[in-house]
């Protein structure tokens, strides 16, 4: 049986196939860098009895060739774990890359509460613009619609205060405590796309999203070949895909797959050896 592993900091995807059969279960996530060998050990005692696995398929934050030792220490915990020595563990990127292409060729990108983008080709990542962060980067992810959401509306473009205060029972003050003072600031402003998706009929919101898909397509999917053809997953990705699509073509790129999760990609490219 081979077990596929889609996880971010939060939650963590676990697939189990044995060709005929797939279950799907859901884990805290576990990302390499952020946690310890015991989180991970707890992470791992979260799913049910697994006999029989042959393979492990991890992609994850935190994993592939850019966190070798942090890498390594998962391999070891997932090696404890189900007793056999056949592992990989890569990115998350890699990941969607072999989900959205297979062993095709094109732009692979992610669209969540962070952004990352590739030029792949035979399931392999043959260039990558950093995506540096929600702070320096990430253009088009969740976190920096969330930010330039929050400073549009304290800052008069976007007159929703009143309804964005009310809808997350918040504060100016409350805000800035929860960006600047407590931990993954980036989570909490991407929380605040779902505000954006229930009144993205609005132009200065519609216009947000826009703007944010411009400057992910200008600043990293134009270091790529025009003409490659653009995929993307993620819930940002395929909450604004009208939005997304529009840009793409505006941009003068065309827009392949637009999907939410890597899940059946992953299970194409691991168990039925198909390309898409």
């Amino acid at each position: 049986m081979v077990l596929i592993a889609d996880s971010g900091s939060t939650k963590c995807t676990w697939i189990a196939s044995d060709g005929a059969r797939t279950t799907n279960v859901r884990t805290r996530g576990i990302n390499a860098v952020q946690h310890s060998a015991e989180q991970i050990r707890e992470a791992l005692a979260e799913l049910p009895p697994c006999d029989g696995v042959t393979s492990v398929r991890f992609y994850g934050a935190g994993c592939g060739e850019t966190f070798p030792e942090a890498s390594e220490k998962l391999r070891r915990e997932l090696e404890a774990h189900f007793g056999t020595t056949d592992i990989t563990v890569e990115s998350d990127l890699l990941g969607a890359a072999r989900a959205l292409w297979g062993r095709g060729e094109g732009i692979a990108c992610i669209l969540g509460t962070g952004s990352n983008s590739c030029l792949c080709r035979d399931g392999e990542i043959l260039k990558n613009v950093p995506p540096l962060g929600y702070v320096l980067g990430d253009e088009g992810s969740g976190a920096v619609l969330g930010r330039n959401l929050v400073n549009g509306i304290f800052k008069g473009h976007i007159p929703l205060k009143e309804e964005f205060l009310a809808a997350h029972g918040l504060n100016y003050e409350e805000i800035i405590r929860r960006v600047y003072r407590e931990g993954m600031a980036n989570r909490f402003l991407a929380s605040f796309t779902r505000f954006v998706a229930r009144h993205i009929d609005r132009p200065e919101l519609d216009e947000l999203v826009c703007e944010a898909f411009r400057a992910f397509v200008r600043r990293n999917l134009a270091h790529y070949p025009a003409d490659a053809e653009v995929s993307a997953l993620g819930g940002v990705a395929c909450h604004f895909e009208r939005q997304l699509r529009h840009v793409l073509a505006t941009e003068g790129l065309r827009a392949g797959r637009i999907v939410e999760t890597p899940d059946e990609g992953l299970l194409n490219y691991h168990i039925w050896n198909r390309s898409e």
